[in-house]
């Protein structure tokens, strides 16, 4: 099956997913969006939704089947990342086949954290759980990540 990945990866979270499907799918049936048969779209998460930078990539989805992925700094919730999900397909144009989807938590830039630090001696209560999401975030996304997304890539092939 040949298959083409649009990637959009801020920090490189996103593109240790893109490199996995790489692996599962072998690198040697990659080819352009234009005659793949499946399309991976990654991306980031940017304000609940995904990075703007890919857009002028997706018209090109109507009538791909498409299997969706990111990473987003907020996680643990997969109700949070149906969410985001959600709105990653939204975006895809109409006619583009959606087979399966998958999200994880991605580590964040030290720069957040620092700032949710500044911003807790104003209002901890509000940022206290921002900096203890910032830490479980840390060495995501994890093996075990890594695994789960390869389950749910073969599960939608």
């Amino acid at each position: 099956m040949s298959y083409a990945v649009i990637c959009s990866s801020k920090t490189g979270n996103t593109k240790k997913l893109a490199q996995r499907a790489r692996e599962v799918l072998g690198e040697e049936n990659e080819c352009s969006a234009d005659n793949a048969d499946l399309v991976l779209v990654g991306s980031w998460t940017d304000k609940g939704g995904m990075d703007p930078a890919i857009a002028d990539a997706l018209p090109q989805l109507a009538g791909k089947t498409v299997f969706l992925f990111g990473t987003c700094g907020f996680g643990g919730s997969q109700t949070y990342y149906d969410r985001v999900l959600d709105r990653f397909a939204a975006a895809l144009p109409e006619g583009a086949n959606v087979i399966g989807r998958f999200m994880c938590q991605g580590q964040m830039p030290p720069a957040v954290r620092e700032r949710y630090v500044k911003m807790s001696s104003q209002d901890p209560a509000r940022f206290e759980p921002m900096i203890e999401n910032f830490d479980r975030a840390l060495g995501h996304p994890d093996a075990a990540d890594l695994d789960a997304f390869e389950v749910a890539l073969r599960a939608s092939l």
